[in-house]
């Protein structure tokens, strides 16, 4: 990932969470003791390549079920690959801006998950494109 990033002209950064930090994250919320099994949810609204996903997945006692978005459409296309690669081929990764456009509703409220988590890209500076706080729904 980190050479396919460099080649591409973007940081590393847009595309993976290097693997010590997504372990670390995914023992933060405990769910290697939590009691997972397939209706377990993890969503990741920063997505990139999925890696952070996979990482938390691989944490897991149980096979559980991964959701994730992304706002960048050659990253999101990315992270649907990686995780047919991993052994994960039901993944739902959406693109699009998660604040701008969250994809995942039930009905019109927000989906919850059992475990969140994310590395928000603050390298990026237009994060808030399409951003309405005065008309946001949620």
């Amino acid at each position: 990932m980190r050479h396919f990033a460099t080649e591409s002209g973007k940081s590393k950064g847009q595309f993976y969470t290097p693997a010590e930090v997504s372990r670390i994250m995914a023992r933060i919320i405990d769910i290697r003791d939590a009691k997972t099994t397939t209706n377990t949810t993890v969503y990741d609204p920063t997505c990139g390549s999925g890696s952070l996903l996979l990482k938390v997945a691989d944490e897991a006692r149980a096979k559980v079920t991964l959701y994730g978005q992304e706002k960048d459409a050659a990253t999101s296309g990315l992270a649907r690959m990686n995780m047919i690669l991993h052994n994960n081929p039901t993944a739902l990764v959406v693109q699009g801006n998660t604040l701008a456009n969250p994809k995942f509703k039930d009905g019109n409220a927000l989906k919850t998950f059992d475990f969140v988590v994310a590395n928000p890209p603050f390298s990026d500076k237009r994060w808030s494109n399409g951003v309405d706080p005065e008309h946001d729904p949620y």
